[in-house]
């Protein structure tokens, strides 16, 4: 079943504006809900004297290798484990908004101690808040709500991380249909060397169509259930003080109660809940890049070079001018993508992607830049700067790795409505088969199913004026290079990657620079055009660098790129059949 809400990002792909989705500017959420702006401003406070306490201490962490009990006791007692489980179930109930704000500033603080509350809260939690039975929901959300116990969410097995739908643990259901028997290996499981209680999928026997399929489904697992093994921890570049387990199932026997949603819809149960967990993930990685931000600021104006502050110099100043005015887009992006969250009606799959690739490329980048800045300090302890450049380098692969996230939305933008990432793996395996759409494919009909415009049809302060004047041209020119790509490699489109990956970064860029417009002409709106002066100049400097960054995506989809990468695959299969480098040494 095709899923036929409107979705900006998908719209744009056809020619189609939904400004009903990004305009007006979501309300703060002191505007929408004042009572729970109250709570997290309790739990924000919390958060912060615990770091002033001590209790939180990110390089101790990092050298333990492990988040303290002493946290997620604090933690626990504070409420922070349950925010996003229902006030049934114990738990605060916060709304996606909400959530984001306070894993904001968990994030800011230490991102190791954000994994661990993400996991728990935003994937183990969340499976069974959004798919559990009432019975489930009754057995465990208390317990993780209260922190009696931690929740973890397992998916990634040693041969598949983002391609989850051809995950190789098994589950069969015993003859007299009391329990499923599972057999498999799942690798980096956040949590799981605390968790009592464990998310985790495997394939199941299906009938589809009078034939017997293999079909993903989740399950609810707990480390006491027989046939559960640890087989140990592993240690990693960055985000040390969060702790990824290695796990096997050995016969492990769970009772039938225990599945998660339907037999055979546990691709289902993974893509929704991993969409949530890319709103938290663009929620970090926004917080640390505002982080960094400041980092630069403070110690640029303090380190003194040539008889100058760093920050006197305009290649400083280019680097902070630069990360700012990104910071300002993905925030501006997260708000949206948060509101949509909120909202039952919306599909913000391709929004949640986008956020997701945009923010953690840019904390990436922030922290390359703050350790460029810091120099020598910038490379040794006990200064933090190498620590926060190696936190930052997992958030490209987690969620989905930012690859594979660029064909779904370009995929999905190519195809109108789709299902899900499942869709993603399916084509690259069957293109012609599972692309249909591709041949014939008319733009106008999916614009006119989607009831949208061509246009950006709000009116903007004349400051603003111009950003839209691209961005209305930038619509029209994704559009007839979605149709170009698509008549020139029908079926085969699936193949071209790197075109797939340029209408997709072109995608992006569209979305960042419609969400930061409408933030800036919310801003004018409450403040006037004077009170707003700092955010107008943040929002022209972002459309002016987004725009330079959507025509290099442009360009290099023409005839002359199509050569270039016919010769990187000749090059790349002469280095694979040389398994390296294959050319003889310039000196000796």
């Amino acid at each position: 079943m095709t899923d036929s809400r409107p979705s900006f990002t998908r719209g744009i792909f056809a020619g189609a504006v939904h400004d009903e989705l990004l305009f007006p500017y979501p309300p703060s959420l002191e505007t929408r809900n004042p009572d729970e702006a109250i709570v997290v401003r309790r739990l924000i406070a919390e958060i912060d004297r615990m770091e002033r306490d001590g209790i939180i201490d990110p390089a101790k962490f990092d050298e333990d290798e492990t988040v303290s009990e002493e946290v997620i006791t604090g933690f626990a007692h504070a409420g922070l484990l349950g925010m996003t489980i229902p006030k049934a179930y114990d738990g605060l109930e916060l709304s996606a908004t909400a959530y984001a704000r306070v894993f904001e500033r968990i994030s800011a603080i230490d991102p190791s101690l954000a994994v661990l509350v993400g996991v728990h809260c935003g994937l183990g939690s969340k499976a069974i808040v959004l798919y559990g039975s009432d019975e489930q929901k009754r057995r465990y959300l208390p317990m993780l709500a209260r922190g009696e116990t931690l929740a973890a969410y397992a998916l990634t097995e040693p041969e598949t991380g983002s391609d989850a739908q051809n995950i190789k643990t098994t589950a069969t259901l015993s003859p007299d249909g009391s329990r499923w028997i599972l057999n498999g290996h799942k690798i980096w499981i956040g949590n799981a060397h605390r968790a009592g209680v464990i998310a985790t999928f495997a394939q199941t026997p299906v009938e589809r169509r009078g034939e017997t399929v293999m079909r993903s489904t989740a399950f609810i697992i707990r480390p006491d259930m027989p046939g559960f093994r640890i087989l140990g921890t592993v240690r990693k570049l960055g985000i040390r003080g969060s702790t990824q387990a290695e796990l096997l199932y050995e016969n492990m026997e769970v009772p039938s109660d225990h599945v998660l949603g339907a037999v055979g819809k546990g691709f289902t149960v993974a893509v929704h809940v991993l969409n949530a967990g890319r709103l938290t993930l663009a929620a970090g990685c926004t917080a640390g890049s505002k982080r960094i931000v400041g980092e630069m600021a403070r110690y640029a104006e303090q380190r003194v070079q040539f008889g100058h502050p760093l920050a006197h110099f305009e290649i400083t100043q280019r680097k902070m001018s630069h990360l700012a005015a990104s910071t300002y887009a993905a925030d501006s992006m997260l708000g949206v993508l948060a509101s949509l969250a909120d909202n039952s009606e919306a599909d913000f799959s391709l929004e949640a992607a986008c956020a997701k690739v945009f923010a953690s490329e840019l904390i990436w980048e922030a922290a390359d830049e703050m350790v460029q800045v810091a120099g020598g300090r910038g490379f040794v302890k006990p200064y933090p700067y190498e620590r926060l450049l190696r936190d930052s380098r997992v958030n490209r692969i987690f969620e989905g790795a930012n690859e594979v996230l660029r064909l779904f939305i370009a995929l999905n933008g190519i195809q109108g409505p789709a299902e899900s990432l499942k869709g993603v793996g399916t084509a690259l395996r069957r293109p012609l088969r599972n692309l249909g759409l591709l041949t014939g494919f008319a733009t106008s009909r999916i614009r006119g199913l989607l009831g949208a415009t061509a246009t950006l049809d709000e009116k903007l302060h004349p400051r603003l004026e111009q950003h839209k004047h691209y961005f209305e041209r930038h619509v029209a020119e994704l559009k007839a290079e979605t149709d170009r790509a698509i008549v020139r490699y029908k079926g085969e489109i699936v193949d071209r990657q790197l075109v797939l990956e340029r209408l997709a970064n072109m995608a992006i860029e569209m979305l960042a620079t419609a969400c930061v417009i409408s933030r800036t002409q919310s801003i004018i709106d409450a403040r006037g055009e004077e009170g707003a002066e700092r955010e107008i100049s943040l929002c022209d400097l972002f459309c002016v660098e987004s725009g330079l960054r959507f025509a290099q995506a442009r360009n290099t989809l023409g005839s002359i790129s199509e050569a270039t990468d016919a010769k990187r695959r000749t090059v790349a299969g002469d280095v694979r059949a040389a398994a390296g480098y294959f050319v003889d040494d310039a000196i000796l």
